[in-house]
Parts: C-alpha cells; structure tokens; sequence
C-alpha cells in the first residue's frame, strides 16, 4: 500500500476520554486514488458503546478495495457505505452525535465533505496550523447522519494534513503546532 497524500484528523475532545468513540483511517494504492476520514460517535458515558459504535462506522470505510473512481465519486461510495449503517447499533442518539471528515483525491484534486464540523486546520509554512476554511463555511454543521447527502468542496490542491474540530467542541488551534494538534487528534507519525 502506498503512503496516502492526505491525512484527516479530528482534535480530541477535552475530558477524561478525548478519543471515545474516535475513528479514523486512509484507503489508497499506488494509483492516483485516496480516501481519507477522520470522525466520532458520541454516546454519552458509556465507553464500550462509543467503541462499538466507532468500529459500526469505521468498518464500510475500511472496507477493502479502493472505489476505483474519481474524488467525487470515491466521496459518494463512503456516503453510501455510512448510510447503510444501522442507526438504532449507534446507541441511544442513533448517529444524531456523528462528526465525520472525509478527503477523497484523485489525479485531477481533492474533495472533502463532512457533518459535524465547526473548524478546519492546516499547518502554515512555519507548520502552525491556521484556519483552512472561513467559519460560516457550507461545509461546517451539526453533527448527525442524515438521510441527505452532505455537501463537497472540491479543489484542485488541499494541504496533505487536515484536523477538523467536530461541533460543539472548544478548541483553537490556530498557532499550535501540527505536531502537537496531530498529537491531540490521536495520530501518531
């Protein structure tokens, strides 16, 4: 497997359990094609239930094999495979809670959609992180699967990292290090 040209996180939460109900992960090959996401279900205290719904949501995203299509196309696959999800498994919010961040690429740009979003990040050149997109951005909203396909952006070029802070949360990441937001979304490198 190649090394993907995109990574989407999604900055912890504050408390005790930052990464409960946490998901995230990249499909890619050595052709032009990518998925990457990032999200999490929140279901209240219960720490197993936000793990079990987590894997709910994760497994059709990893699901192998690459859509073999356009960045538009790859978005829609990943919808699709998250509609099929059984709302009522996702707990007692039956994925009213769900915050998802989603980059498809292919060799023409990049496309991202998502639910749950109030921010978007990228590092700067001096690798802090700086807002990527306004806030009143479409692309930002409530958290929540929904029967209505969520909006695109598409763009000929995206930074390889973004780290989205879900809706609700309290965080400003500007002037942090991409290092240490990468840290506080659970990614290693």
């Amino acid at each position: 497997m190649a090394s993907p040209a995109h990574i989407a996180a999604l900055a912890g939460r504050t408390g005790p359990w930052p990464f409960a109900g946490a998901f995230t992960g990249t499909l890619c090959d050595d052709g032009p094609t990518g998925l990457a996401w990032a999200g999490r279900v929140t279901s209240g205290a219960d720490l197993s239930l936000a793990w079990r719904a987590s894997r709910l949501l994760e497994h059709p995203l990893a699901r192998p094999g690459l859509p073999r299509a356009d960045r538009r196309r790859a978005l829609a696959i990943a919808w699709a495979r998250l509609d099929g999800v059984q709302r009522e498994l996702l707990g007692p919010n039956a994925g009213d809670g769900v915050s998802v961040l989603l980059i498809a690429w292919d060799a023409e740009g990049v496309a991202l959609s998502g639910i749950g979003l109030e921010a978007l990040y990228a590092s700067d050149a001096n690798g802090e992180l700086a807002p990527w997109l306004a806030p009143a951005h479409p692309l930002f909203g409530l958290p929540g699967l929904t029967t209505a396909r969520p909006m695109a952006l598409t763009v000929d070029a995206a930074p390889s990292t973004l780290i989205a802070v879900a809706h609700g949360d309290e965080h400003d990441l500007a002037g942090v290090s991409l290092h240490t937001a990468l840290q506080r979304s659970g990614v290693r490198r």
